[in-house]
């Protein structure tokens, strides 16, 4: 097996025995990681100089919608749920074919990559035949990138006389497809899981049926959840899972901002994970981020990027601004609490990029795979070059997970690796340039066709007057 050896770096391994480590070196054998320590060698290694850099373990997206990267730029000023199910479910997804799916999830998943992450859990609900679906999973696997395909369902308009999304049970036919076929084993690079309506979707008999259809099979499921009464399928759809025993670490819950206390000690204490997708719900949702209420549990939170219709889908962006916002919250209980100012943050930046590293392994149930730079787990890392001047002078001297959390963009992720092999060397994506310069003219295309034949347009009015807005 081929040997890498990582030299003289700034080490936030994420992993409480190790902790951090100041000219330290990673020693790669083949997929995994060797050891993690200083002053090591082995004969034969390519060596990597690391002198100024940061090392970090790869960034675990836990909720994209990968599919939707050729739809940028449309959505920021959308109003919440009402436009985004209109523009999107109703209308841009419906004009999605094979092709267009491959694109999105292609360069979708290879700008993730140039962003720091080595994980997604790719929640492609835009499906609608095993055609489709195995592009968006050969897209992936083309990229280079780790990645769950949680493979989910459509929300077409309801037309007369054609049933509602919400009473369509998921697809067995082509989980079992999946599961006996391509997507077989857990070991490999691109895993499969389901992408579920849940209660707040979907029927009960659905949500039930759906969870049960997951464990047949041995999958993660995982489901949006607003939770806000009186918009929900099924209001005590939660509890009644609970209840049934269908709730547990193979449930993943999306959002959840609504949930009262008592349903979110439900799920949690059912050992359910919950990810928040911090920069789409501060412009859609009128309850805040699901971080620091998770933690009052003792459960730990991941993060999303969720929809590139909104902004960059940047893991380092998302960390950022959980932490940000999380200390926004901690600031104001402690206001009201009169306990302003306190001796110390109950928030700190390393939480943060725990909660993008770790946390993300957890919520996917990889944690024995990914997450951390410990010896025996895969290679997945980010290395950071901190000499340049959105970083530098931070070290050395302070903290390296400050430093990556709120200095780093993406111009300094100098290399990635996933499973020890580089996706990302000296500040360029592996993958062929003449190829990606295709792709990219082709997804242009697709978005253009797409548009049109959606009949969408969004157009800024002359003299700062507010846009117009062409729908259907």
């Amino acid at each position: 097996m081929a040997l890498t050896l990582i030299k003289n770096a700034t080490i936030v391994t994420m992993d409480p025995a190790i902790g951090d480590l100041e000219d330290g070196d990673v020693l790669i054998d083949g997929e995994r990681i060797a050891a993690v320590g200083r002053n090591l060698s082995a004969a034969g290694t390519a060596l990597v100089d690391a002198r100024g850099r940061i090392v970090i373990p790869g960034l675990v997206n836990a909720h994209i919608h990968t599919w939707e990267y050729q739809l940028r730029g449309i959505g920021a000023d959308w109003v919440g749920f009402r436009d985004y199910f209109a523009h999107i479910h109703s209308n841009l997804a419906t004009r999605y074919g094979a092709r267009d799916v491959y694109l999105g999830n292609l360069i979708g998943a290879l700008n993730q990559i140039r962003n720091g992450t080595t994980t997604i859990l790719d929640w492609c609900h835009v499906v609608r035949d095993a055609e489709m679906t195995d592009a968006a999973i050969d897209a992936l696997e083309e990229s280079g990138i780790r990645a769950m395909f949680a493979r989910g369902t459509t929300k077409p308009p309801v037309r007369e006389g054609s049933t509602p999304y919400a009473r369509i049970p998921y697809p067995r036919e082509e989980i079992h497809r999946l599961r006996t076929g391509r997507m077989a084993s857990d070991e490999r690079l691109v895993t499969l899981g389901m992408a579920i309506l849940g209660p707040d979707w979907g029927e009960y008999d659905v949500a039930a049926h759906d969870i049960r259809l997951a464990r047949e099979y041995g999958l993660l499921n995982s489901a949006h959840t607003y939770g806000r009464k009186g918009k929900r399928v099924v209001e005590d759809g939660m509890p009644r899972l609970a209840k049934e025993g269908l709730l547990g670490p193979d449930h993943n819950i999306s959002h959840g901002n609504c949930f009262s206390e008592d349903e979110l000690k439900i799920v949690l204490d059912a050992g359910c994970s919950i990810t928040a997708t911090c920069l789409t719900e501060m412009l859609n949702y009128e309850q805040l981020a699901m971080l620091g209420r998770i933690l009052k549990f003792g459960a730990t939170p991941s993060l999303g990027t969720d929809c590139d219709p909104y902004f960059n889908s940047s893991m380092l962006w998302v960390t950022r601004h959980a932490f940000q916002h999380q200390r926004e919250m901690d600031n104001r209980s402690l206001r009201e609490a009169a306990k302003w100012p306190a001796d110390q943050h109950a928030t700190h930046t390393r939480d943060a990029l725990y909660w993008a590293t770790m946390g993300g392994a957890r919520a996917m149930r990889l944690e024995h795979r990914i997450g951390s730079l410990t010896p025996g787990k895969q290679a997945d890392l980010a290395m950071i070059d901190a000499r340049g001047m959105n970083i530098f002078p931070a070290l050395p001297g302070g903290d390296p997970a400050h430093a990556v959390v709120m200095y780093a963009e993406t111009a300094d992720i100098e290399n990635v690796m996933v499973a020890g092999r580089f996706v990302k060397r000296d500040g360029r994506l592996v993958f062929p340039p003449e190829r990606l310069a295709r792709v990219s003219e082709e997804l242009l295309e697709s978005r253009v066709r797409m548009m049109t034949e959606g009949n969408y347009a969004y157009r800024q009015a002359p003299n700062g007057v507010l846009p117009e807005r062409y729908v259907f």
